[in-house]
């Protein structure tokens, strides 16, 4: 028996899950309440995260990548002033070009405070697939 596409729409339920393009696993490890695991991140929230591991992670950090990370902590030792600034905006510029293709960039900004020696950086961006911009903001300042 052979079954004609109209009666497949038929069959087929009314309602469709939605799919989530990307996930993650938070960090932060928090808890569901009620099932006793861990809260994935999804969508925005899981291209936010990897935004931000990108940035902190250094050269050589992780196994076997050992091309993918950037100088961003390195330049914290350096004088927090404009010349700093400028280098460790073009370091996230280059570190997102190449290594997060989900992302279309829109602003980099880059305060430094020079007293504390530390930088508030926020990244704005457009996710390609949702067509959503959102922003990652990231408090740098150096642990020595």
């Amino acid at each position: 028996m052979s079954i004609a596409a109209s009666d497949y729409n038929k069959t087929r339920p009314s309602t469709l899950a939605r799919k989530k393009l990307y996930s993650d696993l938070d960090l932060g490890m928090s808890i569901h309440p009620t099932r006793m695991d861990i809260i994935p991140l999804n969508d925005i929230q899981a291209v936010r995260n990897a935004v931000k591991n990108l940035i902190l992670t250094n050269f050589g950090e992780r196994p076997f990548q050992s091309k993918l990370g950037s100088n961003v902590t390195g330049l914290l030792f350096e004088p927090a002033d404009q010349f700093t600034a400028i280098q460790m905006k073009k370091e996230i510029e280059r570190l997102l070009r190449d290594h997060e293709p989900r992302i279309n960039m829109v602003k980099i900004q880059i305060l430094d405070d020079i007293d504390a020696n530390a930088y508030r950086v926020s990244i704005g961006f457009n996710v390609i697939t949702q067509n959503t911009t959102t922003e990652v903001e990231l408090g740098l300042k150096r642990l020595r």
